[in-house]
C-alpha cells in the first residue's frame, strides 16, 4: 500500500464546512483537496464520528485524561489520502497535518502504519524536523528483533533489528529510524548490502530478510520486503 490514509478527529458534523484556513474549506461533498503550502493533492472522505475513539489512541501511546475527552468529543472524521514520493512531499504533508491541529483537530491516525498522535504529541514527535518520517513509522515486536511498520508508504522495504543490537527498545527503535531517514530523505539504496551510518550507533549493512511477521494477504505486508540491519565489526 504506497498510499497513506490519514485519519483526523474533528470538531464539526461530516454534513459541515471544515474552515481548514481562512480561506480554504473542506466541504461535505469535497473529494479533493489542496492545502496552502503543500503541492501533494489530498483526495477526501468524510465519514460519521466514532465511539471510543480514543481507546486507539491509548493503543499507541499514553495520553492525558483531558486529550482522550477531546478526541472523544469529535463530531466527525476527515480522512485525508495521498501519496509521498520525495522528502520535500513529506516534509509538505507534516505541515499540511500542522494546519489540520490548527484548524481544531484533536489527533491523526495513520492508517497505513497504525500509528495514532494527539496534536500534541504529533508535535513534540515531529519536533525540530529533523527526522520528517518519525511520527509515520510504527514498531512491532518480534522473536529477538523489532521491525518497523508502514515503509511501504515510502516505496521502501521495511527494516527489522536483532535485539542484541542495542541496549534498550528506545536506542533499536532510535536506530531503525535514523536507518529509515537515511534511506528516503538522504536517498540511500534500500538494497542488500548497503551500508548505513547511524551515527553513535555505528555502521549497519542492509541484508534481505527471508522470514516475514505477516501473512501475504495480512495488511501490514509490505511487497518490498524486509531488511534487517546487521552492526558492522
Amino acid at each position: 500500500m504506497n498510499k497513506f490514509v490519514l485519519a483526523f478527529p474533528i470538531p464539526v458534523l461530516e454534513t459541515e464546512n471544515f474552515m481548514l484556513t481562512e480561506t480554504v474549506s473542506v466541504t461535505p461533498e469535497a473529494k479533493t483537496l489542496m492545502v496552502p503550502g503543500c503541492s501533494v493533492q489530498f483526495g477526501v472522505v468524510r465519514h460519521p464520528a466514532s465511539a471510543g475513539l480514543s481507546e486507539i489512541f491509548k493503543e499507541h501511546q499514553e495520553i492525558s485524561v483531558e486529550a482522550a475527552a477531546a478526541i472523544d468529543a469529535h463530531k466527525s472524521l476527515l480522512f485525508l489520502l495521498g501519496e509521498v514520493k520525495t522528502a520535500d512531499d513529506l516534509r509538505m504533508v507534516n505541515l499540511a497535518i500542522l494546519k489540520c491541529f490548527a484548524a481544531g483537530a484533536t489527533g491523526v491516525y495513520m492508517q497505513h502504519s497504525g500509528t495514532a498522535w494527539t496534536a500534541d504529541a504529533f508535535r513534540e514527535e515531529l519536533g525540530d524536523a529533523e527526522f520528517p518520517m518519525d511520527p509515520w513509522i510504527n514498531f512491532v515486536e518480534g522473536e529477538d528483533v523489532l521491525y518497523t511498520l508502514g515503509l511501504e508508504t515510502f516505496h521502501l522495504p521495511d527494516l527489522c533489528i536483532s535485539d542484541k543490537s542495542a541496549s534498550s527498545d528506545e536506542e533499536l527503535r532510535d536506530i531503525l529510524g535514523v536507518a529509515a531517514d537515511s534511506l528516503f530523505v538522504d536517498g540511500l539504496s534500500p538494497k542488500s548490502g548497503t551500508e548505513v551510518d547511524c551515527g553513535d550507533a555505528g555502521v549497519f549493512t542492509l541484508r534481505a530478510e527471508a522470514k516475514n511477521p505477516f501473512a501475504k494477504d495480512a495488511p501490514e505486508f509490505n511487497r518490498q520486503g524486509i531488511m534487517r540491519l546487521v552492526k558492522k565489526g
